[in-house]
């Protein structure tokens, strides 16, 4: 397996790995609408014998305090695999190098909303234990599925944060 950035050629292959994984087709308009605003910061593929058999994406993110304080980092996801190559560590290597990346470009945090279960194996923690809710989600509707996780503490704020997505993601919402 090899895991590369994402190639103008390669956008159809991804789009269809995120229609497989997820059986709909909002990732794939995400992902779309992202490089469309030249949002997609890092786009990773994992390509096996020529095939591309997953795919993840980091944006733009920003968390901002109530007196305005703003941080930037980044989002993950969407993040897939094609179903028969699941449980292969494929995913897990995906995450795995795109964390190590941003984390070397010196980005304070990364956010993502995904199963707490599975995120904790890469120090994802829940984003409310941080004192971080997400703007779309003030309720708190998906609970632990909003995680966070931070690379560098002293470029973090010292008061509760509310994060955003970039607007691509509202598609996800509409």
């Amino acid at each position: 397996m090899q895991i590369r950035p994402i190639e103008s050629t390669d956008s159809k292959a991804v789009g269809e790995v995120l229609d497989k994984a997820f059986k709909r087709e909002t990732e794939r308009l995400i992902g779309t609408a992202l490089r469309a605003a030249e949002a997609d910061t890092l786009e990773l593929v994992a390509e096996i014998d020529g095939q591309i058999v997953g795919a993840i994406m980091f944006s733009p993110a920003t968390g901002r305090t109530v007196l305005e304080e703003e941080v930037f980092g980044l989002a993950l996801g969407p993040v897939a695999v094609l179903p028969e190559f699941e449980r292969c560590g494929i995913g897990s290597a995906l995450i795995d190098s795109g964390l190590d990346f941003i984390r070397q470009l010196g980005v304070p945090f990364c956010m993502l909303l995904g199963h707490p279960d599975f995120y904790r194996r890469f120090n994802f923690k829940p984003a409310a234990n941080s004192g971080w809710t997400w703007d779309k989600d003030p309720s708190g509707k998906y609970g632990d599925a909003f995680q966070l996780r931070v690379f560098d503490q002293a470029a973090m704020p010292d008061s509760a944060v509310a994060a955003s997505f970039h607007p691509a993601f509202d598609l996800d919402n509409a």
